[in-house]
């Protein structure tokens, strides 16, 4: 198979880019102009309302207008536009964020503002147990927030935030339905989204439901992968229920039931899939304000039910064998939170809480093998994934204060203990042949962390269009429960290890940000390292006979880049962007490079945008994704070659409430494969023509 991309020429482009972006200002955002709102709010970076401009934190958004030009795109495919932001994973289904080379688990995912995603059998945090039509915008965080969030948040936090019902000025009730529909012609994929929103001034109350369906997609080469298709529904109702004007109420229900999500595997596996993925979440939420001297109260809890069946039919490499699989993994969390928020002066704000989750998880799996020849039976091994009742019990406390200064400068500085306790029962792994049953236990114990974060950083306004600023952040992440407990697979077995210690990280940022009537942006430069930092390596030592791999602790690692981005609006109509990051990633004992580290990457388009008619208006962008080769891969790694994709955006708004849009990924058809992907053997896919109508009533 040969790969349609010319590396030189992409290092060229890489080059001209990482030029233009370090002389054409500091700028941040490589999106569309529709990213740069006119006075754009966020809550994630400091957990209150704030004006990303004047924070010192490097923060990016994607609001809804984006995600309905993207022609209802997964999440993983709209955050893969944001600089600094790379996806890994397998296949289209199953993604992980890599924010600044922190990927794995090291990127915390919340679904407004809570970890309710963050269980063991959502390590791929990306999978779609939340559909795109509800998301009203999406917040990335660059860099560490361990003092705000906790654990997983070294290399950042994205938080999706949902559509929520909104209250009516009269007390007439008021309702208004919208619907969504969309194609992709790769992949033969079909969406459907129906909201019904219904509200007075004191109550508002949302229903949604949606479906997706997409067979197995096509590579550059015009190959169907195998085991890449996707069906599932999901569907939601929330309220709001406002007391008074200082006291609002709401809760809500969501159920994601993905019937059939493709897990690519290499040549001969007649289907390994999932057959079932279902996961419910129960929310409730009191939010007050003015209550003396809390200037704001928000009290949250939740529970998530997640189970997932996996069953496959894989045959071995030499093809003499083929293997039935068949897996089931629970987990459940319960969760809460207080959040309080105090304002002891006028340019001063205290934000501080406390939080406590609950992760549990149950599995099992059997593996069956056969010979080819004969269906003669070989071995039957049994053995729980995650050992039995392995459990996490987490709490923690941060307070953060800010101060604004006259000059427009602001200070935040914030500490937060975190403590967790995990333990599991002992794995016992049994083997069946010809000759007998064998067994092995793994041996587990109980396991508590406790640490201690803590973060300061300064934004000076340099002029009234350029602000400087500057971060210093510890930053921590317990083992989870899957690399404490874990007694999986058949060749290697993967053995989780309870004498993990947890990773801990000392960081620095520092940037610029610049934001006039025509260019808006950010460059930033970053430092962490990482002690104890958590790798699988292969082990000497045998379990049951089988070779085995083992989480480890590297004593000391360290990632270091930029990452860079711009918008010029050259004309009332026209707009330049673009973007660039690159990470180096090295353990500092061995100067042996890290495992999944992307290569430097970036993004350069042009957009046109104009009015239509009276009312509506119409856009037209092209864009090309530009990747380095990665010629300096971890151990046990494969380089992977540069690649450039040309992409299509287009549309009409007819009005506010109706928006065509069509898209084209990949024009040109190229076959190329990411460096993350967890499959060695998995190309991307191929050219894509995408179009979605969205209709509000």
């Amino acid at each position: 198979m040969s790969v349609n991309n010319s590396p030189f020429l992409v290092k060229r482009h890489l080059k001209a880019l990482a030029a233009l972006m370090l002389l054409a200002t500091p700028t941040a955002r490589a999106e569309s102009p529709n990213h740069h709102q006119s006075g754009e709010i966020v809550v994630t970076a400091t957990r209150t309302p704030e004006d990303p401009w004047s924070l010192p934190e490097n923060i990016e958004t994607i609001p809804q207008e984006t995600i309905r030009e993207e022609s209802v795109e997964s999440i993983a495919g709209l955050l893969d536009n944001a600089s600094g932001v790379t996806i890994n994973g397998s296949g289209l289904w199953e993604t992980i964020p890599t924010i600044r080379g922190f990927g794995s688990n090291r990127v915390l995912v919340l679904i407004d503002g809570d970890r309710e995603s963050n269980l063991w059998a959502g390590r791929d945090p990306l999978t779609p147990f939340i559909d795109t039509g509800t998301i009203e915008r999406i917040e990335i965080l660059k860099g560490p927030a361990s003092v705000l969030y906790g654990s997983d948040a070294l290399g950042g936090v994205i938080n999706i935030i949902t559509r929520q019902p909104a209250f009516t000025e009269s007390g007439a009730w008021q309702f208004k339905p919208s619907a969504t529909v969309g194609y992709s012609s790769n992949d033969n994929g079909k969406y459907g989204n129906l909201v019904l929103d219904g509200a007075n001034e004191s109550v508002a109350i949302r229903l949604e439901a949606s479906s997706r369906d997409h067979g197995s997609y096509k590579d550059g080469n015009g190959e169907r992968v195998a085991n890449s298709q996707f069906e599932g529904m999901n569907y939601g109702l929330s309220a709001r229920w406002k007391i008074d004007e200082r006291n609002e109420l709401s809760a809500s229900y969501r159920r994601s039931d993905i019937d059939d999500m493709g897990v690519p595997q290499k040549d001969g596996a007649a289907w390994s899939h999932f057959t079932t993925f279902e996961t419910d979440t129960w929310k409730i939420g009191w939010h007050a304000t003015d209550l003396g001297p809390v200037a704001d109260l928000q009290l949250r809890g939740w529970i998530v039910d997640q189970k997932r069946v996996f069953d496959g039919n894989i045959t071995s490499s030499d093809g003499t064998k083929y293997s039935l699989k068949g897996n089931t993994i629970g987990t459940g969390a319960r969760g809460a939170s207080l959040q309080l928020t105090f304002e002891p002066g006028e340019d001063n704000t205290l934000v501080g809480g406390i939080e406590y989750v609950r992760e549990e998880a149950q599995s099992s799996e059997t593996a069956s093998t056969f010979k080819v020849s004969n269906d003669a039976l070989v071995q039957v091994l049994t053995f729980p994934p995650v050992s039995p009742d392995a459990h996490r019990n987490h709490v923690g406390l941060f307070v953060q204060d800010s101060q604004r200064f006259n000059s427009g400068a602001l200070l935040t500085g914030g500490v937060r203990y975190d403590y967790f306790a995990a333990d599991a029962e002992d794995a016992v792994f049994t083997k069946t042949t010809s000759g007998g049953t064998t067994t092995a236990t793994n041996v587990f114990s109980d396991k508590s962390d406790g640490a201690v974060t803590a973060s300061l950083g300064y934004l000076h306004p340099l002029s009234s269009h350029l602000n400087a600023n500057i971060n210093l952040a510890t930053g921590f992440r317990t083992p989870d429960l899957f690399e404490r407990f874990s007694t999986r697979g058949s060749n290697p077995i993967i053995l989780g290890n309870p004498d993990l210690e947890p990773e801990y990280s000392w960081n620095i940022d520092g940037g610029l940000k610049m934001k006039s009537e025509t260019v808006s942006g950010v460059v930033s430069l970053f430092y962490s390292r990482v002690d104890n930092y958590i790798d699988l390596l292969a082990q000497t030592e045998t379990f049951n006979g089988v070779p085995t791999e083992k989480y480890v602790n590297i004593p000391e690692a360290e990632l270091y880049g930029f990452d860079a981005s711009a918008s010029w609006q050259v004309s009332d109509h026209l707009t330049l962007f673009g973007g660039i990051s690159s990470v180096i990633g090295r353990n500092r004992d061995s100067d042996q490079r890290l495992s999944t580290i992307p290569p430097t990457n970036g993004k350069v388009g042009i957009r046109w945008d104009s009015s239509y008619a009276s009312s509506g208006s119409w856009w037209f962008e092209i864009n090309s994704e530009l990747y380095a080769d990665q010629n300096h891969p971890a151990e046990g790694e494969e380089a992977t070659p540069g690649y450039s994709l040309v992409n299509l955006k287009t549309g009409i708004r007819f009005s506010q409430n109706v928006t065509l849009a069509l898209a084209v990924n990949n024009l040109f058809d190229r076959t190329y494969r990411n460096h993350l992907n967890m499959a060695d053997f998995l190309y991307e896919p191929g050219i894509n023509v995408k179009t979605s109508l969205s209709v509000t009533l």
